[in-house]
C-alpha cells in the first residue's frame, strides 16, 4: 500500500497537496511530468535547421519522432499487433463515431447498445437512426449492472455491432469483456468498446480480450490531458471501415491526375486521422504511458484493487450502501455510494478536504487512483463517519 512508487507518483499530482482526491473517474487533474513534456513541444516547435523534415500542419523535426514514439508506446501498452492498429483521435466520442459512421451497414442491419452507457457511446449509436439503422437498447434490471447477457439478448442474425464500455462510467460495473467477445465472434458480431474507465487502472490487453475496436480519451487513468484519445481497431474490422473524413494523412493519398482520394492500405489505422493531429496533447500522452509502463501495470492494478477494497469495506462497515460490487471480476476503480443528499454530501466532504463527484441522482461516485495513498483513505473514512453523525 505504501510502496515508494506510489509516493513518487503522488508527488507529480498537485491535487494531492490540496485534497484527498477520489475523482479520477472524472479526470486526473494534471501531472507535473505531463506539463513538462507538453512544454517540450513548444521548444521543438521553435526549432529550425537545414534539412528539417515536415509532416502535417505544425508537425516537424523532433515532433515527428515524438509522435511516432508515442504511437509505438501506445501499441505496446495495449498489446496491439503494431502501430498500424492505432489511430490518434481527439477523444472517445470521435473514436466511436469513426467506427460507427465508417461501417458499411446494410438495410435491415442493427446495432445493440446499453441504456446506461456514457453519452460518448450512446449518442453515436443513436445517431445511426438518421441513416436508417435500427438501434436496439438493452435495459438494465437494477440501474447498476448491464450484463453480457443483457446485451446479447437484444442481438439477432442482423446485429452487426455491439457497443459497450468495459467499465461503466455511471456505476463502475465491469463487463466480462473476453466472454462477450467470444460470443460476438461466434455470431459474426463486432464488439466496439469504450476503455476509458479501465485503462491505467488495470491491465488491458486488446488481443487477449478479443475486442474488435477500443476507443478512449486519455485524461483519466492514462494520466494525460484532454485533447487526445485513440482508436484501436483489429484488422478484420479495420479493413471494412471507410474513413469518415478525408484530409492530409499518411494513409490517404490525393491523386491530382484523376482528382481522387485513395487509400492504398485499408489496414493502416492512420487512414482515420485527417488533418493536423493534436501534437501537444500526444506529448502528454506519451509521458503518461511512459510513467505507467515504468511502474508496471501489474503493480498499478494491484494497488488500485487494494485501495478499492479498503474504501469499499470501510464505507460498508460504517453503514453505507455501496452498490458497485466488491467482486474483482465486476469492478475496477470507481463505486457508487447511496445517499439521498448527494450534492450536500459532496460539499461537506470537500469542506473537510475530501473530493469526489455527485454522480447520478441518489448516489455519489468515489474513485481511487494509482496515486491514492492510505492517508487519503483515512481522511475519506473519517469524514464519512462525521457525515453520518451529523445526518442521523
Amino acid at each position: 500500500m505504501n510502496e515508494p512508487w506510489v509516493a513518487c507518483l503522488r508527488e507529480q499530482f498537485p491535487i494531492t497537496k490540496r485534497t484527498a482526491f477520489f475523482d479520477i473517474a472524472y479526470e486526473n487533474c494534471g501531472a507535473a511530468f505531463v506539463r513538462e513534456r507538453m512544454e517540450d513541444y513548444f521548444v521543438h516547435k521553435a526549432d529550425v535547421y537545414p534539412g528539417l523534415v515536415k509532416a502535417g500542419g505544425a508537425g516537424k523535426g523532433e515532433t515527428i519522432a515524438v509522435v511516432a514514439e508515442a504511437r509505438e508506446r501506445l501499441a505496446r501498452f495495449l498489446n496491439a499487433p503494431g502501430v498500424r492498429s492505432v489511430a490518434f483521435t481527439e477523444n472517445t466520442t470521435q473514436g466511436i463515431n469513426l467506427i460507427l459512421q465508417g461501417f458499411p451497414f446494410q438495410p435491415g442491419d442493427n446495432i445493440v447498445v446499453g441504456e446506461l452507457e456514457h453519452v460518448a457511446v450512446l449518442m453515436p449509436c443513436l445517431y445511426l437512426k438518421q441513416r436508417g439503422i435500427e438501434v436496439r437498447v438493452a435495459r438494465s434490471r437494477d440501474g447498476i449492472a448491464l450484463t453480457e447477457q443483457d446485451l446479447l439478448s437484444q442481438a439477432d442474425e442482423r446485429t452487426r455491432i455491439i457497443a459497450a464500455s468495459y467499465v461503466q462510467s455511471r456505476s463502475g460495473w465491469k463487463l466480462d469483456l473476453r466472454a462477450l467477445a467470444e460470443v460476438c465472434r461466434s455470431r459474426g458480431i463486432y464488439l466496439v468498446t469504450d476503455g476509458i474507465q479501465a485503462l491505467g487502472f488495470q491491465r488491458v490487453d486488446v488481443r487477449a480480450l478479443g475486442v474488435d475496436a477500443m476507443a478512449a480519451s486519455c485524461y483519466k487513468g492514462l494520466l494525460a490531458t484532454e485533447g487526445v484519445g485513440f482508436l484501436y481497431c483489429a484488422d478484420e474490422l479495420l479493413g471494412k471501415i471507410r474513413p469518415v473524413f478525408a484530409g492530409d494523412s499518411p494513409a490517404l493519398l490525393l491523386d491530382r491526375e484523376r482528382m481522387e482520394v485513395l487509400c492504398p492500405d485499408p489496414l493502416d489505422a492512420r487512414k482515420l486521422e485527417s488533418g493536423t493531429i493534436p501534437f501537444q496533447s500526444i506529448y502528454g500522452l506519451s509521458a503518461g504511458l511512459e510513467r505507467l509502463m515504468e511502474i508496471g501495470m501489474e503493480r498499478v492494478e494491484r494497488h488500485v484493487s487494494e485501495c478499492y477494497e479498503r474504501v469499499h469495506c470501510g464505507l460498508t462497515e460504517l453503514g453505507y450502501e455501496v452498490d458497485t460490487p466488491l467482486e474483482p471480476a465486476r469492478r475496477c476503480h470507481s463505486m457508487l455510494v447511496r445517499t439521498d443528499r448527494n450534492r450536500e454530501m459532496v460539499d461537506f466532504f470537500l469542506a473537510h478536504g475530501v473530493f469526489f463527484s455527485p454522480g447520478r441522482e441518489g448516489y455519489v461516485r468515489i474513485s481511487v487512483a494509482p496515486f491514492t495513498a492510505q492517508e487519503d483513505i483515512d481522511a475519506l473514512l473519517q469524514t464519512a463517519s462525521l457525515w453520518l453523525a451529523q445526518t442521523r
